[in-house]
């Protein structure tokens, strides 16, 4: 009986060897906003839990046509990790659009329209 119970004992604490209470979660959304910012020349956008680069495709769209649907809070420094609402060229109270497109936003500052292509995972 001392066997059985001395072997469930041992059993149930497997689990908990190797375990540590000190572990950092980097998401997804983390990690392609590092691996863009190695770029120091990327024109970047972190918004709704992805990441956007401006793209060299040609914008077809109005401002008419697309809807307002946050603004960036931050402006990065050189060194900052990009975070949630911070953008590398574009200060804070910068408007941001889409439209039917997922995966694409859009800024529109006088005459000049900006896309932007969020960078898929993987």
């Amino acid at each position: 009986m001392k066997r059985i119970l001395s072997l469930a004992l041992a059993v149930s604490l497997i689990p908990l060897s190797g375990c540590s209470d000190d572990t950092t979660r980097v998401s997804t959304t983390d990690t392609i906003a590092a691996e863009a910012r190695q770029n120091k020349d990327a024109d970047l956008i972190r918004i709704n839990d992805r990441v956007y680069q401006l793209s060299d495709a040609p914008v077809t769209l109005t401002q008419a046509d697309v809807k307002s649907f946050a603004t960036v809070t931050k402006q990065l420094t050189a060194n900052e990790p990009l975070a949630e609402g911070m953008a590398t060229d574009w200060p804070a109270g910068t408007k941001l659009y889409r439209g039917d497109t997922t995966g694409v936003i859009y800024i529109f500052k006088k005459n000049q329209a900006y896309l932007y292509e969020a960078i898929p995972e993987g």
